[in-house]
């Protein structure tokens, strides 16, 4: 067999695989080339190669993606989209859709939503197999899950004219009853609860409300042991003292705490190291000056400069393990001239262009890149107000930006069309030097523009003519457009910088004539329109 019967026999077979339409083939210089439609669902064409004998090299494919209507594929769309429950069954019947089994309301609500919306000529959606499950028996269900709650005490509960009613008591650190009713089927609108909060006794959640109280340091845990709630550590006598008045305030009946296994250390010497590290900690820091700082009758003073600009303080106290409520700290706000204060607060009021960077270099801050030339004055004014407290702006190796050029060219690129033959989503040869100018004229847009600090995006919309179908002149519009992007990424083109539409007739050229062959070629085209961010 030749590889030309080689190659036919497996268009045969493509031809007859459900969810692919072959548009075009052709045998040329000995490479095989082929173009049409696919279904994502649909097999791999490139994987049904195996077995033919035709060098996968050889062959050239373009295939762009559509939605088949077949049964197969539009009940994995369906499946996909209503996601049915466990007691759902979906099949083809006879080249109809069959639901069967058991659902709820709601499920059942999106599926006659779902049938309603299936394509005129595709298949039936059939759910009259579907039986809505019984809404008091899911109640129920819920209702024996809150019971098993702990902290969650169930008084009364009913269900009256297709709405639920349930009151009790609720310890606020308990599950919330409402989180409780995903997953039950058991509609959320319909449900009228009424919770009145009280303190449960259990230890879990006395545990809960002793840490919230007390926040015991990292030197003391707080466990559950036999019932009883156990501290068990070393800590200052203030919050030992703070323990002990818990344990007597506990209800009776309820959790033993016991403190007993927590050791008392010595507080003063320890908060006042613990204070040391945090000054030396804030010594550290940019844009942070101390003033004077002490420690008097176990409260700590602290005075000073800060920039808003450096690290809070107050932040810094956490995990020093001085207590934020002995601090007392008086700060005056200065601007600092450390550079990257300053490189902070300029950023923030000139808002550099992308194609413009401040760094620092040897203590100076130097500015460089392309901006326009309005940027650049006030940059150099800055500088001159820089220059008078020490501080060197250097904006010499700033060029300014020509966007004239650029709006030039975008005018170019729009006046710029892709045309294609009738029936045809792939352009004819001689659009080849069309589509080689066009991807050089995007490129220099494109990077003209990132210098101008601005993101340049090219919206290609494929259009047809008004002959055949108008479901089928939107499908070869779309795909017109996705082949010049196709095509303009082989020459370079970035692809997240191309967004493609199918516009079909709506958006002729020209306007249509029944005798006017002229217009329907000049509406069967790919237009480009530029677009800045």
């Amino acid at each position: 067999m030749s590889a030309e019967e080689r190659w036919q026999a497996y268009v045969s077979r493509l031809e007859t695989q459900p969810g692919i339409i072959v548009a075009d083939q052709n045998v040329r210089d000995g490479q095989f080339y082929i173009t049409g439609l696919r279904d994502p669902l649909a097999a791999d064409p490139h994987s049904l190669l195996a077995g033919t004998q035709v060098d996968p090299a050889r062959v050239h494919a373009s295939w762009q993606f559509y939605q088949s209507l077949e049964p197969q594929f539009v009940l994995k769309r369906l499946t996909a989209s209503l996601a049915p429950p466990d007691s759902v069954r979906l099949s083809v019947v006879n080249d109809r859709i069959v639901a069967e089994g058991e659902a709820t309301s709601a499920w059942i609500n999106r599926a006659r939503a779902a049938a309603q919306q299936l394509s005129a000529g595709g298949p039936v959606f059939d759910i009259s197999g579907v039986r809505d499950v019984s809404p008091e028996e899911r109640w129920q269900a819920y209702v024996s899950r809150l019971e098993t709650q702990p902290g969650i005490i169930v008084a009364q509960q009913n269900v009256r004219d297709g709405q639920f009613y349930i009151t009790g008591l609720r310890d606020p650190l308990a599950v919330d009853p409402q989180s409780l009713l995903s997953g039950t089927q058991v509609d959320p609108a319909r449900v009228h609860a009424s919770w009145q909060f009280y303190q449960s006794l259990e230890p879990v959640f006395v545990l809960k409300r002793l840490t919230a109280s007390l926040y015991p340091t990292d030197t003391v845990r707080l466990s559950i042991v036999n019932d009883r709630i156990v501290a068990e550590g070393e800590a200052p006598d203030t919050w030992i003292d703070r323990a002990r008045a818990a344990a007597r305030q506990l209800s009776v009946g309820g959790p033993e705490f016991d403190i007993s296994k927590v050791r008392d250390v010595s507080p003063d010497a320890r908060a006042a190291e613990h204070w040391q590290y945090y000054v030396s900690r804030l010594e550290a820091q940019p844009g942070i000056i101390v003033a004077q700082q002490t420690a008097r009758g176990g409260h700590f003073y602290i005075s000073g400069l800060r920039d808003p600009l450096a690290a809070d303080p107050q932040a810094l106290l956490s995990g020093t393990e001085v207590d934020p409520a002995r601090v007392h700290s008086q700060w005056q706000f200065y601007q600092s001239l450390d550079p990257k204060f300053v490189v902070k607060r300029l950023t923030a009021s000139l808002s550099p262009p992308k194609s413009v960077r401040l760094s620092i270099v040897q203590g100076r801050i130097v500015v460089v890149g392309e901006a326009p030339a309005g940027w650049i004055s006030r940059a150099q004014a800055a500088a001159d107000q820089l220059s008078a407290d020490g501080v060197v702006l250097d904006v010499s190796q700033l060029r300014e930006l020509n966007l004239a050029e650029l709006n030039h060219l975008r005018e170019a690129i729009q006046t710029t069309d892709i045309f294609f033959s009738s029936g045809r989503v792939v352009p004819g040869p001689e659009q080849t030097p069309v589509l080689d100018r066009l991807a050089d004229q995007l490129k220099e847009f494109a990077e003209n523009a990132r210098k101008a600090g601005v993101t340049a995006r090219f919206m290609l919309t494929g259009h047809s003519d008004t002959t055949g179908r108008e479901t089928a002149n939107a499908s070869i519009s779309a795909a017109r457009a996705e082949t010049v992007r196709a095509l303009l990424n082989k020459r370079g083109v970035a692809p997240e910088l191309l967004l493609v539409r199918g516009a079909g007739t709506f958006e002729p050229a020209v306007p249509e004539n029944e005798n006017s062959r002229t217009g329907n070629s000049t509406n069967r085209r790919v237009s480009v329109t530029v677009n800045l961010e």
